[in-house]
């Protein structure tokens, strides 16, 4: 056995331990799997242990679905079940068990300060820092341009960690300038700063939602103004972060000018924020690169499972990149051709799309 295959080998093992396998149950479960079907004491010789033992083992494994024991044959044939139809079964458990105790979650976040005012400026930009920080796979910013340098830096290290940035930046009124001139002169330096960055609209209100989860929302004036009266709220409700973000791309977004664009994100990507797959599709269409996709999803308005769905990325809807490909402003959405079928896909709780996705992952075709 190469010395790769004894490292995979390893890897698999104490992977089958962490989700519940004994030591002896997965290395005889990998005797079966690398064989695809064979007699008990063949099993036995492979996974060193004893032939009465590998039945125990395999009546075990088969009651969870991962075997098949065939005792109407001499010997009896013990083979293993596809992975995909196996591991479903348990990913199937694991999603209701994540529904079960987001619900709870959810319930004692209520109970908690999901929202507070904030009078402070310099309050809100530590809220900012914070929340920009903590970031792990989405970041939707608007703000008036002047307070960029103060969050230029927590944005730079989101951007590499992969974090996807849409950023607008806007002045207080029509007479400020807006942005500087993009280019290596600007005093706003955008480099590896956000994913997308436009030029908003002015009087726009400053907004900042982390992960769809929680953020800060103030009017335009609170971060304008050196002397103002206004309020800024921080809050950490899912719900309301859905309403906001779906609000200012759909109103907001829209309306804004394009003023740098980051490169294609490095391939294969794995992503459970649907809007940076779509984004991703749409960078590395235009620079010609083919893709398939592979899709954690179910037909959408249903209870069904989820199940991996992979095929070619035929069309990208979208309105976070300049030209536009969408009806309105929210849609964004993959057209997939399975070979036999061709879907439209849409992020979690889509509802115009065929289906909808809880992870996505890109690779090249």
């Amino acid at each position: 056995m190469r010395d790769q295959d004894m490292t995979d080998t390893a890897t698999l093992r104490e992977t089958l331990q962490r989700h519940g396998f004994s030591e002896t149950e997965a290395e005889t479960y990998l005797a079966v799997v690398e064989r695809g079907s064979a007699t008990a004491s063949t099993i036995a010789d492979a996974a060193g242990v004893s032939t009465s033992y590998v039945y125990d083992i395999c009546d075990r494994l088969a009651s969870e679905g991962f075997l098949s024991v065939d005792d109407h044959r001499t010997p009896t044939r013990i083979q293993a079940t596809d992975p995909a139809e196996a591991f479903g079964a348990m990913r199937s458990e694991l999603d209701t068990l994540e529904s079960a105790v987001t619900a709870r979650y959810e319930q004692q976040n209520d109970d908690d300060n999901s929202f507070e005012v904030v009078k402070s400026r310099s309050t809100i930009v530590k809220r900012l820092e914070q929340y920009i920080d903590a970031a792990e796979d989405e970041i939707v910013l608007q703000l008036p341009s002047q307070r960029l340098p103060e969050v230029s830096e927590n944005l730079r290290r989101a951007h590499d960690r992969g974090v996807l940035i849409l950023l607008s930046l806007s002045a207080h009124d029509e007479s400020s300038s807006l942005l500087p001139p993009s280019g290596p002169s600007s005093p706003l330096d955008l480099d590896g700063v956000a994913t997308v960055a436009r030029r908003g609209i002015a009087g726009a209100p400053s907004l900042l939602s982390i992960d769809q989860q929680r953020g800060v929302v103030s009017p335009a004036t609170m971060l304008s103004w050196d002397h103002d009266e206004t309020r800024a709220i921080t809050f950490s409700q899912e719900a309301i972060a859905a309403v906001l973000v779906g609000s200012y791309l759909g109103n907001y977004w829209p309306i804004g000018e394009t003023v740098a664009v980051a490169r294609p994100p490095d391939l294969p990507l794995t992503s459970r924020m649907f809007r940076h797959a779509v984004l991703a599709a749409t960078l590395h269409r235009r620079a010609g690169t083919e893709l398939r996709a592979e899709l954690y999803a179910r037909p959408t308005g249903t209870d069904d499972a989820f199940e991996t769905v992979v095929g070619e990325v035929v069309d990208v809807r979208q309105n976070l990149l300049d030209p536009p490909a969408s009806d309105f402003g929210f849609e964004n959405s993959l057209v997939v051709d399975t070979g036999d079928r061709r879907l439209s896909v849409g992020g979690i709780d889509a509802f115009l799309e065929d289906y909808e996705t809880k992870q996505t992952t890109l690779r090249p075709a």
